[in-house]
């Protein structure tokens, strides 16, 4: 009896804490809308990071020499759901302060409307859309049913990001840009405090005897590749003001991005460097913006087919010319090379993502496909997901969430074109980043909005949303606000 009354007591003291809380987020919201982005922004990034780091997790290898990952409960700590919670609750009461915020406010401070450009409705539309036919359709008629809050949450917290960058009176890539730095220095102070958080032991890499692996403050290494590699393009395409911290920028990404060892990251990021070296060089090199639709056209065809040419000799090689590999196996680990042949494994999970999806090809296998007992049973016990963006939808939703997925990134696609003359070629580069990401990775996990995957995904869309939004006059020129915030491209 006396258990219940505490528990009772508990839950009402939380519940009023609760409402406080709420209440006291809507204050601020009200009082500092021009604040509120960032502020969630940060959230996140602390809830992610916070979370990984009173993980007590311990990266080693058993007696197989297999990596283990994480010993620990890995964001299953009672800080870790606090700070979650916390995210969430701030998530809600922003959606609900901004249907309660008066029109005239949100034009006031609208950063889209100061710039004479159309709000991004249909890119956040398509993207919701999407959400809801990855993770809430499946659910109900899918194959599995398994039922998880990480299900529903996320939609919020989308919600509010898209919302309120739209008040946001810092630039939301410079926001972005902070955000991943922190993720990136962090991780590699901890490499150097605590290891054995952050740094995987006897990995099989393609260098001899460069055998660790960073993971830092993130779930892998190739989350924190993505985070590396998604901050390296970005302050290639738009520097920072003072030189010398851009060069720290660049110099600290691309060293946790090699650490990383994540071979995905580095080919996407060498890609995207290429392909804003090349704008510049098409362009002048002193970053002047092309004139005419023309001259765009040309641009993108140009990119397109070196994109389609680079694709096509690493398919080749990858795949059919085992040649290539015996004369790596001369200069590199025999081991790894012998992972690339077959894509570090990832045919055999392709395969059985395609397979699992075609029994229920409307709606999928639901969010139970990846359960630890299924990869026990396919012998595939560290595949959590597909290894390809698109497959993984496939098997999760089947065709109704695929479509849906293809329908938003019509709109990525295109909001990065339409920013290309703006950002000098760091739209094209992100989106090509993102794209052999999804052929290998899944970039795009909108059910783990803590993963530091999930903040370079976000750093793209915002990039792109708030560089691609569409002018209301036919001006071709940009008008004057717009160069102002590409110039405030540095950290603050």
């Amino acid at each position: 009896m006396l258990t219940v009354i505490i528990l009772s007591i508990a839950v009402f003291v939380f519940a009023l804490g609760s409402i406080v809380a709420m209440s006291a987020v809507a204050g601020a919201a009200s009082r500092w809308p021009g604040q509120m982005f960032s502020y969630l922004m940060w959230m996140i990034v602390m809830a992610g990071v916070g979370g990984i780091l009173v993980s007590g997790r311990i990266l080693r290898i058993d007696e197989e020499a297999l990596v283990m990952g994480a010993v620990g409960e890995a964001g299953g700590t009672i800080i870790a759901k606090l700070l979650l919670s916390a995210v969430i609750g701030v998530s809600l009461a922003l959606c609900v302060t901004w249907i309660l915020l008066s029109s005239k406010r949100k034009a006031g401070g609208n950063r889209f409307e100061q710039r004479r450009l159309n709000s991004p409705n249909d890119i956040v539309i398509a993207f919701m859309v999407f959400y809801i036919a990855f993770s809430i359709l499946p659910l109900i008629f899918g194959k599995s049913h398994q039922f998880h809050v990480s299900l529903f949450y996320p939609f919020f917290v989308f919600i509010a990001l898209f919302l309120w960058m739209r008040l946001s009176k810092v630039d939301p890539v410079i926001v972005a840009k902070q955000c991943l730095g922190f993720i990136v220095l962090t991780s590699l102070v901890m490499a150097v405090l605590i290891p054995q958080l952050a740094v995987q032991p006897s990995y099989v890499g393609l260098i001899p005897g460069f055998n660790s692996r960073l993971w830092g403050l993130t779930a892998g290494a190739n989350s924190l590749g993505s985070v590396a590699g998604t901050l390296l393009v970005l302050e290639a395409a738009e520097p920072s003001a003072r030189r010398w911290l851009g060069n720290g920028i660049f110099f600290t990404a691309a060293l946790a991005l090699v650490l990383t060892q994540s071979k995905t990251s580095i080919l996407a990021a060498f890609l995207g460097l290429l392909i804003i070296f090349g704008y510049r060089l098409v362009t002048g090199l002193q970053g002047k913006s092309l004139n005419g639709r023309n001259e765009n056209l040309i641009l993108i065809i140009l990119i397109a087919f070196f994109i389609l040419f680079i694709t096509a000799v690493s398919a080749w090689v990858m795949f059919f010319d085992t040649s290539v590999f015996t004369s790596l196996e001369r200069s590199l680990d025999s081991r790894a090379v012998s992972k690339l042949a077959t894509a570090s494994g990832r045919t055999w999970i392709w395969e059985v993502a395609l397979r699992g999806g075609m029994e229920n090809p409307l709606f999928g296998q639901g969010l139970g496909f990846w359960s630890l007992e299924n990869r026990l049973r396919w012998g595939l016990g560290g595949a959590v997901h597909a290894h390809n963006l698109f497959l993984d939808v496939f098997a999760r939703s089947g065709f109704v969430g695929l479509s849906t997925l293809l329908v938003f990134l019509y709109f990525v696609f295109r909001y990065s074109v339409r920013a290309t003359r703006y950002t000098h070629g760091g739209s094209i580069a992100l989106a090509v980043i993102f794209l052999v990401r999804a052929t290998f990775e899944v970039p795009l996990q909108p059910n783990a909005i803590l993963g530091a995957e999930s903040m370079a995904m976000l750093a793209f869309f915002l990039y792109v949303i708030d560089r691609g939004a569409k002018q209301r006059d036919k001006a071709n020129e940009p008008v004057q606000v717009r160069a102002h915030f590409l110039r405030a491209g540095n950290f603050r």
